[in-house]
């Protein structure tokens, strides 16, 4: 699965280059409070589906009349990662507000897009000594059950080696309920994870599973009923990167690590409604399990 997550982001980026420049779908929105509880106000970055990005400044109580840097971070506020990319700088009224919107080049949403497949991103904002951060989040699953199968998992970020055990993976590149493209959560096939479907493929190619309900919790405290329409053995699925119906695929191994046949159960979204907070946060308990 490691090398799986490579060829996706690579397979992703060449798509994103190739993207018509009327295809203006909204694919994502960043959303980040910035300063100590949103005291200096919001920012939002809104990606496009092909490649361009745009931000949206809602800032306060910053230095009166002065020019910001703008640059995105790997990881979070509380532990700042490298530089991604910087974007066009801001500049405060004499009041300290900046309310504005921009576009961001697609050179510069490609660098966001491709950190953020493995890592939380933070917008950071630099005059002098007067420093601004707030992190960069999205909506994204946080777990997934198929109640036919008794399949109930926390689902976290993949990592960037050896997948998790224990857990569903989200690719972080790759869509989430109700965005555009394909929401791809993996898991090992085994015993409390996704090994019940890796049993019905081997019974009888996964026939049995077409029309079964998969639930996939967000974030935002939302539920999206799935119904699986196709179950497939497939040797590459970067045609995941490709695909720009809304769909959610749940991916497992057929085999021990190396194995090239990859299950893949396809499902279309039905429905999405509210539910509790408890229900969409589940604790995860990872463990890292090797090979």
């Amino acid at each position: 699965m490691r090398r799986l997550s490579a060829l996706l982001i690579a397979s992703l980026l060449l798509a994103l280059a190739a993207a018509p420049a009327d295809a203006a779908t909204v694919q994502r929105v960043f959303s980040a409070s910035v300063g100590t509880g949103g005291t200096n106000g919001t920012t939002k970055i809104t990606v496009y589906t092909d490649g361009r990005g745009r931000v949206d400044y809602a800032l306060k109580g910053l230095r009166k009349s002065a020019t910001y840097r703008v640059e995105i971070r790997r990881r979070t506020c509380a532990n700042l990662g490298t530089v991604v990319t910087r974007i066009a700088g801001v500049t405060t009224t004499s009041t300290g507000r900046v309310t504005l919107g921009r576009t961001i080049g697609q050179t510069n949403m490609n660098q966001i897009w491709a950190a953020n497949w493995s890592s939380r991103l933070a917008i950071r904002f630099v005059s002098g000594t007067s420093i601004r951060c707030g992190n960069l989040n999205f909506t994204h699953a946080t777990r997934v059950s198929i109640p036919a199968y008794s399949i109930n998992l926390p689902v976290v970020r993949a990592p960037s080696g050896y997948p998790y055990c224990n857990v569903a993976m989200y690719m972080g590149t790759l869509s989430q309920p109700t965005e555009p493209g394909v929401t791809f959560i993996m898991a090992h096939a085994r015993t409390g994870m996704f090994l019940p479907l890796l049993k019905q493929w081997q019974l009888n190619k996964g026939v049995n599973m077409i029309g079964k309900k998969v639930y996939v919790y967000t974030s935002n405290s939302k539920v999206s009923t799935y119904q699986i329409f196709a179950v497939k053995g497939m040797t590459s699925v970067q045609s995941a990167v490709t695909t720009t119906a809304e769909e959610l695929w749940l991916q497992t191994s057929t085999g021990p690590h190396g194995t090239a046949l990859k299950l893949v159960v396809k499902a279309r979204r039905l429905s999405t409604v509210s539910t509790t907070y408890a229900a969409s946060h589940p604790k995860p308990h990872i463990v890292h399990c090797g090979y």
